[in-house]
């Protein structure tokens, strides 16, 4: 049975089997979908006539117009909707990446409002510069001397991971340190993250029994929040301890937490904890994708590379001098990247030629 102009729908189960068959390359079928259907089909996830209304019935587009059209245009009549939210509520609660309407507001304005800062700014270049400087380079060094590969994309993923922590919370999980050591938080976040999506691809009825019954990738995603939670319960009782002393002179703290918590609205436990697991899911899974595509894109366009180079040596010849040794002592400041035109170009090509989010979920207000 063919669906009205996409994938196959079958009695029952509606496109649920080529959702399975394709777990492992989503995004690759869904494009060749796509371009069957010039753009824009409709599905069924679940073909119950009771439940289709609620979960089944999808829309499927890569349309430019359509997207301005939700995600600009008419943005406030296309929520997440319940179904996103009863996927990630038991890892993101009401997060800014979980939530709609005036919560999402708030947090939106807060959050911006905090990353201008330049006291914000400063921290994340400390926390970037110092992994740079005494993890990164000295990895990849070493492994020029001993002539061995890398697995590049799990490096950026340590680097972008104690990057992101140090400035959500401050505490430096060091999953970058030699030796690469596995870290319980790092650990259980990712098992959460993988079992929270993998609801995305079974009806909602579906998951909600495996949960209540204890069973499969559920009891993994209880196992691994129960993780999480004690490792950010820890960290959110010591800031206070550390924010107490702070006001009879203790050491300040400058990470997004220590900043709501400072706040003159009180916040709950659960809501602070929410708050920074949603931060770091924003802050690391898409900078290390967005760098692992953009190194590979350059390693197949030697024009590029030499084009990055040669505006990177004109910038440190400016700033750092004639003598080369020298350009190499410190990561670049801030400054000096505000005049890389090139390199934000192929940035920027990068992430329309390879998005980081290729897929989003929305839920139309009729």
């Amino acid at each position: 049975m063919k669906g009205p102009n996409g994938p196959k729908i079958w009695p029952i189960v509606g496109s649920l089997p080529g959702l399975l068959e394709n777990g492992n390359r989503m995004h690759e079928w869904i494009a060749e979908n796509l371009r069957v259907c010039t753009g824009t089909y409709q599905t069924c996830i679940c073909a119950i006539p009771f439940l289709a209304r609620k979960q089944g019935l999808v829309t499927v587009t890569c349309d430019p117009k359509n997207l301005e059209h939700i995600l600009k245009v008419r943005f406030d009549n296309y929520p997440k909707g319940p179904t996103w939210q009863a996927v990630f509520h038991d890892l993101l609660g009401e997060g800014i990446f979980n939530s709609d309407g005036d919560t999402w507001l708030f947090q939106r304005k807060t959050a911006a409002l905090e990353f201008t800062t330049r006291t914000l700014r400063q921290a994340m270049g400390r926390w970037v510069n110092r992994a740079i400087k005494s993890r990164f380079c000295p990895i990849l060094e070493m492994a020029q001397v001993q002539g061995k590969p890398v697995e590049l994309q799990d490096l950026l993923l340590r680097l972008t991971f104690d990057n992101i922590c140090g400035l959500t919370f401050g505490k430096d999980p060091e999953t970058l340190s030699p030796g690469l050591p596995e870290n319980i938080f790092a650990t259980s976040f990712d098992r959460a993250t993988e079992a929270t999506l993998h609801r995305f691809i079974i009806p909602e009825f579906i998951w909600k029994l495996k949960k209540m019954l204890g069973l499969g990738v559920e009891m993994s995603l209880s196992r691994s929040l129960k993780q999480l939670d004690n490792y950010m319960t820890d960290i959110i009782n010591t800031r206070k301890l550390e924010l107490m002393n702070h006001q009879n002179g203790g050491p300040q703290h400058d990470d997004l937490l220590s900043r709501f918590m400072k706040k003159k609205e009180s916040y709950s436990d659960k809501f602070l904890q929410h708050v920074a697991l949603n931060f770091i899911l924003a802050g690391r899974d898409t900078s290390s994708v967005a760098l692992s595509w953009f190194f590979w894109l350059v390693s197949l366009n030697p024009r590029v590379e030499e084009k990055i180079l040669i505006e990177l040596s004109k910038v440190l010849v400016e700033t750092r001098g004639n003598d080369t040794s020298k350009w190499l002592e410190e990561p670049l400041v801030f400054e000096e990247v505000d005049q890389l035109a090139y390199l934000k170009a192929a940035l920027s090509e990068n992430l329309k030629t390879l998005p980081i989010g290729a897929r989003g979920l929305k839920t139309c207000h009729f």
